[in-house]
């Protein structure tokens, strides 16, 4: 009876140490966004297994998760860390894991008047409070930032911008355009540009701009955007790339580039802004360990050859970023990728 109550003590001790804090934060900088983005986010923490019976302070990895992520992908992150575990290298670090979904599925983490402020809501809500919360190392050197597919550009953009914050970047298959990219994408179909045109047609004219939204945006709804074709999917994805980049405060969805060509820079920067970023030395060198990856048959070409031209232009500039092109798509292995190489990156360098 006695090891019965020993074995019983011990599995519930464990299970109150390694932990995913699952955290509703009520977002001041979301409030007031056109579409109506929730203001309250699901933040999923998890907390090594000695957090609770010691008084050190841990580094903190951020990730952010892709397009029509459910925050639910943490339980994958949970199970990486405990896989770790048991082979002997434990992962001593806080991890915290943002989604950023809005009624178009994506946010991009930039601030703007359609989906909210999410790089405010990250910059100056989450990572201030997780450093008064919990026991952080509340330093840049500290801290790390990664994400795949929309996360991983929104990761990008956070570290280059902000290195007095992130120092360690890690990117998996990252929205990326180099010159022709923005040629070969999603934002050049005839049937996603038609449906967007009549959208704002219809939203400039309406005396309720909230119903017409509800309506157009009710096929972007759980699977429902992967359901209705591929042309749903691309709208879905104009809509959003457009109201986090080409937005305007006349035109908070923008103009499209094929209407008028001197929106094209508007357009170009929300991907294409990232290889200049990350070939000017000076932002570089602020930045203690950048690493990207990338399928060589990504299933939207142009992050393959976006991630090419900047490592090409990074080679030739002896630039300190690492690369790594693996074959396969958009998400092949993308879990596994990273397990075994997020993870393991972020606990060399943190």
């Amino acid at each position: 009876m006695k090891y019965l109550i020993l074995t019983i003590m011990l599995f519930t001790s464990g299970q109150l140490y390694a932990q995913i804090v699952k955290q509703p934060f009520k977002s001041k900088a979301l409030a007031n966004s056109l579409i109506g983005t929730k203001t309250t986010r699901d933040v999923h923490i998890y907390l090594p297994d000695d957090y609770h019976t010691s008084d050190k302070r841990y580094p903190v990895l951020y990730f952010l998760g892709a397009y029509s992520w459910p925050i639910v992908y943490s339980s994958h992150i949970e199970k990486m860390v405990e896989n770790h575990k048991r082979k002997g290298n434990p992962m001593k670090m806080i991890i915290v894991m943002l989604e950023g979904n809005t009624p178009l599925r994506g946010s991009f983490y930039v601030n703007s008047k359609v989906h909210g402020n999410f790089s405010d809501y990250v910059l100056n809500e989450i990572v201030p409070w997780i450093d008064a919360t919990y026991r952080t190392k509340a330093s840049a050197q500290h801290r790390g930032i990664a994400g795949f597919s929309m996360g991983g550009t929104g990761a990008l953009r956070f570290a280059a911008n902000n290195p007095n914050i992130f120092s360690h970047v890690y990117a998996l298959s990252p929205g990326m355009f180099d010159e022709q990219g923005m040629a070969k994408s999603y934002l050049t179909s005839e049937a996603a540009i038609a449906r967007y045109q009549k959208f704002k047609q219809k939203l400039a004219i309406s005396s309720d701009p909230s119903a017409v939204m509800k309506e157009e945006f009710a096929s972007f709804q759980g699977r429902e955007i992967w359901e209705n074709g591929q042309s749903n999917s691309y709208s879905a994805y104009l809509m959003a790339y457009a109201g986090a980049f080409a937005g305007t405060a006349k035109q908070p969805f923008g103009i499209h580039f094929d209407q008028d060509a001197n929106q094209k820079p508007l357009w170009y920067r929300g991907f294409g802004e990232l290889i200049s970023l990350y070939t000017t030395p000076e932002i570089v060198e602020q930045l203690h360990s950048i690493h990207i990856e990338v399928g060589d048959k990504d299933d939207y070409i142009w992050i393959t050859e976006g991630v090419l031209a900047l490592k090409q232009k990074a080679q030739q500039q002896k630039l300190a970023i690492s690369f790594d092109v693996f074959p396969g798509g958009h998400s092949d292995k993308a879990l596994a990728r990273l397990e075994h190489h997020m993870l393991p990156f972020f606990a060399q360098h943190l």
